[in-house]
């Protein structure tokens, strides 16, 4: 599994190791929408350890929002590389998810 689950209170952390690319988008997806049920589509994307993304995790984030966002929820990304963090500006999703330079500031975001 590419990624780690941990709870903060009602929010999902999504932990994702090394790059979300190819056939791991989709067990990444699966297993973030399990959480975003659990946890009231409060999830934070810790981005600490992931290296970069694709289209299809791009794709993907985008999707897992629109849920989030149906059910007044939201995903949020915290201690992006700077790579990852290029990638949501320079394909303009950086208007689409709040980011936070740690975890502690993400999740208290949905206080």
């Amino acid at each position: 599994m590419p990624s780690t689950v941990s709870k903060y209170g009602n929010v999902s952390i999504i932990t994702v190791k090394d790059e979300l690319i190819g056939d791991e988008v989709e067990p990444f997806t699966s297993q973030a929408r399990k959480c975003m049920a659990e946890s009231g589509y409060q999830v934070v994307i810790d981005g600490s350890t992931m290296t970069g993304l694709d289209s299809a995790a791009l794709e993907a984030l985008v999707g897992l929002q629109n849920e989030c966002e149906e059910h007044l929820g939201a995903v949020k990304f915290c201690a992006l590389s700077s790579t990852c963090d290029k990638i949501l500006e320079i394909t303009r999703l950086a208007r689409r998810f709040e980011r936070f330079a740690d975890l502690e500031s993400a999740v208290k975001s949905f206080q």
